[in-house]
């Protein structure tokens, strides 16, 4: 009897017969890109250095008696235990909690000169009407805190900030918020601690209206799992000991392979493009995989998001999703220290379109990613069907529990049988021949020789789930793009025309964006 698993859940299924398909006409085949780099290059290091900067001025000007007052946030022994100890869990690879807080600060009070004490932390006054206010979260033991707010309505020119101690600092965030709704939920900043600071010039046009902390993620140590040491997890606030952390992410499976250590044009585009996602989901906050991914015009860039819609399905979900772009280590010295030592390079996203059909979700990023690097691949496309395609060769970058960049080859097999609701055609059934996808991997795209995406991960089918190494009993399942393309074509081909989905009528294969059109000369049908 076989199983199927979205990396965690896993239910009976039942095996369907081998199939296999000659090679597509790709010159018939209906639309496609190719993939498309952006950017100017820039040194990480200087990135680095302009955020130290940051933090230095604003603890320098930080309200210290707010340090004093701070929220304090406890996870009980079940939470505790939830995001502490590694193990596999869904798809959404689970590593905090959140928790609410539900605490209105109204800034009225601040006039003139002197300290105010609010509801949450302190403001401090200037004769002309500009303050500084600075508030404090605390919750022991966490590895990394970030917040969510709402009522977000700032006046021109009052920023707003989240930092620590230890040199992280991300902001400013203005007006209301990254998707103008008046809803923020911050960057994730690693330590015990977080710090708010909200800065409002002086002779600005108005007070900002009341800001609502509504709750706070709390990362565990599975945030940092694959950065254990000798004696446990690494002091989160010690950036030189991370720095110096080695042992590729010893939590991952033996057959895990480093994506620094591979080089091929399809690979290189993938890891420009690829970006770990943290994001809310109910009451827990989750690491999957997705990837920029390109559309035919070709004089914009509009930051389109490929990712699992088992990952993110709702609006709230895509609201609360951080990426992080270029989180890589080195082949002959590697490390899982990063990327969360760096900036997240965007907060917030909306939903353009998502299904479960073929496990997509379509995202438009709340800004144009600026990668540590300061380059970034939008990745091409092809709605060719290759389900039935046997052998046919596919590459694929991820974050397997979160750790950086790795890397898969495979070739689709029509041996392997399909699981019970991963109709083949719908998915893509494929065979690992070089590395593995775990926890934290899904939504990753799947690409071909031409670094075009044909698919994007959904989780694996077989009978041995448990070895993500065991490739003869198990199956990579991904989301075929060939039956979602039709889904997103408004998007990714504006004013293209598109193609047919499966079920509509067709004269001729290039109409059907499987490139299958079946049935009686001038009568078929796109399969």
């Amino acid at each position: 009897m076989k199983r199927l698993v979205c990396f965690g859940v896993i239910a009976l299924a039942l095996a369907a017969a081998p199939g296999f398909a000659a090679l597509p006409d790709f010159f018939t085949a209906g639309p496609q890109a190719m993939p498309e780099t952006v950017g100017t290059p820039r040194d990480p290091g200087a990135v680095a250095a302009e955020m130290r900067m940051l933090q230095e001025r604003l603890a320098g000007r930080q309200v210290e008696q707010a340090l004093r007052q701070e929220i304090v946030v406890r996870l009980s022994g079940a939470e505790r235990k939830k995001v502490d100890e590694p193990s596999e869990v869904n798809g959404k690879y689970l590593v905090g909690v959140a928790k609410s807080i539900g605490v209105t600060v109204d800034f009225s009070s601040v006039r003139g000169q002197g300290a105010a004490t609010l509801a949450v932390g302190t403001a401090r006054g200037t004769a002309k009407g500009g303050f500084v206010w600075t508030a404090a979260v605390q919750s022991p033991g966490a590895t990394a805190l970030r917040v969510q707010l709402t009522g977000v309505d700032l006046p021109a020119g009052a920023e707003l900030y989240v930092y620590n101690l230890a040199g992280q600092a991300f902001g400013p965030y203005t007006g209301r918020g990254p998707l103008g709704d008046g809803v923020l939920y911050t960057n994730t900043v690693y330590g015990e601690r977080l710090l708010i600071q909200l800065y409002q010039p002086d002779g600005a046009e108005r007070l900002p209206s009341p800001l609502r902390i509504e709750g706070i993620g709390v990362m565990g140590k599975r945030f940092v799992a694959p950065r254990y040491g000798p004696d446990g997890a690494f002091d989160i606030n010690n950036l030189e000991a991370l720095a110096k952390a080695s042992n590729l992410c010893a939590n991952n499976a033996n057959c895990v392979v480093n994506a620094a250590c591979q080089s091929s044009a399809a690979v290189n585009a993938a890891k420009e493009a690829v970006a770990s996602i943290l994001f809310q989901s109910g009451a827990s906050f989750f690491i999957c995989t997705g990837g920029l991914i390109a559309d035919t015009d070709t004089t914009s860039v509009i930051p389109y998001f490929l990712t699992a819609h088992h990952c993110i399905s709702s609006s709230g979900e895509a609201s609360s999703m951080e990426t992080y772009f270029d989180y890589v280590t080195t082949c002959s010295n590697p490390n899982c220290t990063q990327p969360y030592n760096n900036p997240g390079e965007t907060i917030g996203s909306t939903i353009k379109k998502t299904g479960a059909s073929s496990d997509y979700t379509l995202l438009q990023l709340s800004s144009t990613p600026v990668t540590p690097d300061g380059i970034a691949t939008y990745l091409g496309w092809l709605t060719t069907a290759v389900a039935n395609t046997n052998n046919y060769a596919l590459f694929r970058i991820s974050h397997p529990k979160g750790s950086p960049q790795a890397y898969t080859e495979g070739v689709v097999d029509t041996s392997k049988p399909t699981c019970r609701t991963l109709p083949r055609g719908d998915f893509i059934y494929s065979r690992d021949t070089l590395g593995a996808t775990e926890g934290g991997s899904s939504g990753s795209p799947l690409v071909n020789s031409a670094g075009q995406i044909v698919g994007q991960l959904y989780g694996a089918c077989g009978t041995n789930l448990n070895d993500v190494c065991d490739a003869a009993n198990n199956a990579t399942v991904d989301g075929a793009f060939a039956s979602t393309y039709p889904n997103l074509a408004p998007f990714l081909n504006p004013g293209g025309g598109g193609c047919s989905p499966a079920g509509a009528s067709c004269t001729s294969n290039s109409q059907c964006c499987s490139n299958n059109c079946k049935g009686k000369p001038g009568a078929g049908t796109c399969k």
